[in-house]
């Protein structure tokens, strides 16, 4: 499976398409006759049913599987809140450096200033 799907993606690398590419980064889940693409984003699903036919056919002839099944799944990424305030960055800096409440506290320092 690696193998043709690998060869599927120097292929498209050859042509240039580089949203098609991180798309074939994502990881994939075979199970039986079902081959799940898991996509990151939701925008990219439109761009992969483009090309899904030419890679399920590539797939079904270098497996020699004609019931092979070929779709997506949208899964959502943990993202970090974003830190917009002073205070929030300071918070942040402090518990990946203890180091700053101790020297916050010895000089007087409020992040909110």
């Amino acid at each position: 499976m690696d193998k043709v799907w690998n060869a599927f993606k120097a292929k498209r690398e050859e042509e240039g398409n580089q949203l098609e590419l991180l798309i074939l980064k994502e990881p994939y889940e075979l199970e039986g006759n079902t081959v799940t693409i898991k996509i990151s984003n939701g925008a990219s699903e439109s761009s992969f049913e483009r090309f899904r036919g030419d890679l399920l056919m590539t797939l079904r002839d270098g497996l020699e599987n004609d019931s092979l099944i070929l779709k997506s799944e949208v899964v959502d990424i943990a993202r970090e809140k974003m830190l917009y305030t002073d205070k929030e960055k300071f918070e942040h800096l402090k518990k990946k450096y203890p180091a700053l409440k101790d020297l916050q506290e010895r000089l007087g320092l409020d992040p909110e200033f």
